[in-house]
């Protein structure tokens, strides 16, 4: 099959006219100029129109779970109440539930552009659902719990969880210990041990409120009462006193490489042991406004060399989980950002912070996972367009199949 458009972007600077992409498989087979590869591959040609095809957008930190909690859960100006609410809804959500909302969350990041996710997974529940979907996916089995008598429960079904599971080209298993508010010492390093044993990827939630940083400087605050109204005891807890990512270098996290989520509130030296470790750091740029957190670091974390992606966070933090519309946002509200800078934060750099291959580019013999968004065609630069609040997806395809179809194609 062929797919043909206005124009190709192929990779952060390569923009081609008149592009064509030869699917083989899962695989393209090539990409170039249409008239140039049209009579070298007897195909099938879809004709996309005014539209570019790009590399499918990589979400590299979302909650598929928490889709059917959109408006549901009431905006607080505090994060932890906001999270209060999370925690005693989603403990009475049910398998049917939690089916749904992953499957209703894969069709709307499919829709939005999205051909590859990071995604958080916490009930052990709908693991199935999220296994036999068409996005590829590396799925982070989360664990928490600050207790001591909690950890001898959650490191078994953690192991046997990933004893369960077999990894596959769509499918890639991680493990994510939640927060160091939620999780203890013990529990982070055991992720780290069975990370480091079994070769898999670790990601966490770090640096993403004031109130984390305090509870982690003083055991007091906004956490030391949201655990409290959890019924969950401080005995055990002994505040480290230093940064969360100073807190994860002492664990021996930052040594993984480890996918790091939010990082809103880093210091200098919280950078640089950030760009030193070759941690990545997942950004979730309008789950941060949502939160009215002040201005993020992600100019200051690039400047330094670390790798940073882009998320969506869920339904329960977002107005949607579209990656076109956080790329729009990005576009409106970070103008220092260079249009190629934005292509490689929902692309390629995406492709690094999941430690995947072959994805983030369309390549000869790199996986045919691409995206074609509909734009008016109306004489402005490409991304210009692309990012008009009228542009739209038109089709994500994954692995060389159409996975989504937008109804005005």
């Amino acid at each position: 099959m062929i797919f043909r458009a206005k124009y190709a972007i192929l990779n952060d600077r390569t923009i081609i006219e008149d592009g064509a992409v030869v699917l083989c498989g899962s695989k393209i087979r090539e990409v170039g100029r249409y008239t140039e590869i049209r009579d070298l591959y007897p195909a099938k040609v879809v004709d996309l129109g005014s539209a570019v095809i790009m590399p499918g957008l990589v979400n590299t930190h979302t909650h598929l779970e928490l889709t059917h909690h959109k408006n549901l859960v009431n905006h607080y100006a505090r994060f932890t109440d906001w999270l209060f609410q999370i925690t005693t809804r989603s403990n009475c959500d049910d398998c049917q539930q939690i089916n749904q909302a992953i499957l209703d969350g894969i069709q709307l990041s499919l829709a939005g552009g999205a051909t590859t996710i990071g995604n958080i997974h916490s009930s052990g529940k709908g693991l199935e659902t999220l296994r036999n979907s068409q996005i590829r996916k590396v799925v982070f089995l989360e664990t928490l719990g600050l207790s001591s008598h909690v950890f001898a429960d959650e490191s078994a079904r953690i192991s046997k969880t990933l004893k369960s599971l077999r990894n596959d080209d769509l499918f890639t298993t991680a493990v994510t210990p939640h927060a160091p508010y939620s999780t203890s010492a013990n529990l982070y390093q055991y992720c780290a041990e069975i990370a480091k044993s079994d070769q898999l990827h670790l990601s966490t939630h770090i640096a993403e409120t004031k109130a984390e940083i305090e509870f982690l400087q003083y055991g007091t605050g906004e956490f030391a009462e949201l655990l409290n109204m959890l019924n969950i005891s401080l005995d055990a807890w002994n505040p480290p006193g230093v940064t969360p990512i100073a807190y994860l270098r002492k664990l021996g996290i930052l040594d993984l490489q480890p996918l790091l989520a939010h990082c809103n509130y880093l210091t200098d030296n919280d950078i640089d042991l950030l760009a030193r470790s070759g941690s990545s750091v997942a950004f979730c740029p309008r789950s941060h406004k949502y939160f009215s957190h002040t201005n993020h670091s992600i100019m200051r974390l690039m400047a330094a060399g670390v790798n940073v992606s882009i998320g969506t966070d869920s339904l329960a933090s977002n107005w949607s989980l579209s990656m076109l519309d956080e790329l729009k946002f990005l576009a409106d509200n970070y103008e220092e950002l260079l249009p190629e800078t934005l292509i490689s934060l929902l692309t390629i750099n995406g492709t690094r912070s999941l430690k995947l291959k072959y994805i983030g580019k369309l390549e000869k013999n790199w996986q045919a996972d691409l995206i074609a968004i509909g734009i008016s065609d109306d004489g402005r630069p490409v991304f210009d367009q692309i990012c008009d609040q009228a542009s739209e997806n038109l089709m994500t395809v994954v692995a060389g199949t159409i996975c989504y179809r937008n109804e005005n194609l």
